[in-house]
């Protein structure tokens, strides 16, 4: 399967979800909503375990947003790389890139991956180009969706149920020199009249490529890491000496 036949497939996907979630839901008492019999779920002990099968990282689809001047961004994602994978699903490798990024990561912080992609450009025709966002993009990324009441929702709705709006999503991505930057999102949590629970975040972004979704939890819930002070050379250009400086980084948004 060619480039383009897996992004029309991406994106009648992106539009499929979409629609999706547009429709309304209407129960009706010709609907039966009872629990099954216990005759019909599997003992526990041929039940599979977490531990026993290997979580999947969830494919984020698409993102939407403006440039710093005005003009519209638009991204798809193809899957990460296997090698990116592996990573991601490396809680200690996770837990490594953020204290990279300056920030305090303890034993008793679990850090889940809520999704990630590897994202480019498309114009408005849907052909993948090279839009240049260097001075920074506006970013919204659809993270997944629930309805507890009727029981439908994205395949990771379980790591994305506890997520309030305005809470921080840290935003992993890989540059083109192989290193990762560590951005701030802030989760987006939309709830229409029927329960529908939509989840996206917001971040600004200068480049694409890679990018992973992650959330921060602490005895049950999502929190905001501190950063240390990061040490700053400051050059005095009378004396030509380099003096270091410290430079408190704030624990919500790191400026």
């Amino acid at each position: 399967m060619n480039k383009k036949i897996k992004k029309a497939a991406a994106i009648m996907a992106a539009a499929v979800l979409c629609l999706s979630m547009s429709m309304t839901v209407f129960a009706s008492d010709r609907f039966d909503y009872a629990s099954p019999d216990a005759g019909d779920i599997p003992a526990a002990d041929d039940q599979e375990t977490e531990t026993e099968v290997e979580k999947e990282i969830t494919q984020i689809w698409s993102g939407s947003g403006l440039d710093k001047d005005g003009n519209k961004v638009t991204v798809l994602s193809e899957k990460v790389s296997a090698e990116v994978e592996e990573i991601l699903k490396d809680t200690d490798a996770v837990k490594d890139i953020l204290k990279d990024a300056g920030y305090d990561v303890t034993d008793d912080h679990q850090v889940v991956v809520l999704g990630a992609g590897d994202f480019e450009t498309y114009n408005k025709d849907w052909e993948a180009y090279d839009q240049d966002i260097s001075d920074g993009a506006n970013m919204k990324f659809y993270l997944g969706y629930g309805n507890d009441k009727y029981g439908y929702h994205s395949e990771n709705w379980d790591d994305l149920k506890d997520i309030k709006d305005g809470d921080t999503i840290y935003v992993l991505h890989q540059k083109d020199d192989g290193t990762w930057e560590v951005l701030e999102g802030k989760a987006i949590v939309v709830t229409n009249e029927y329960g529908d629970n939509d989840i996206s975040v917001e971040v600004t972004m200068t480049s694409f490529s890679p990018v992973a979704f992650i959330k921060v939890m602490s005895d049950g819930e999502v929190v905001v890491l501190d950063k240390t002070e990061t040490p700053v050379q400051k050059v005095d250009t009378k004396t030509a000496k380099t003096a270091t400086v410290t430079v408190k980084k704030s624990p919500k948004t790191g400026e």
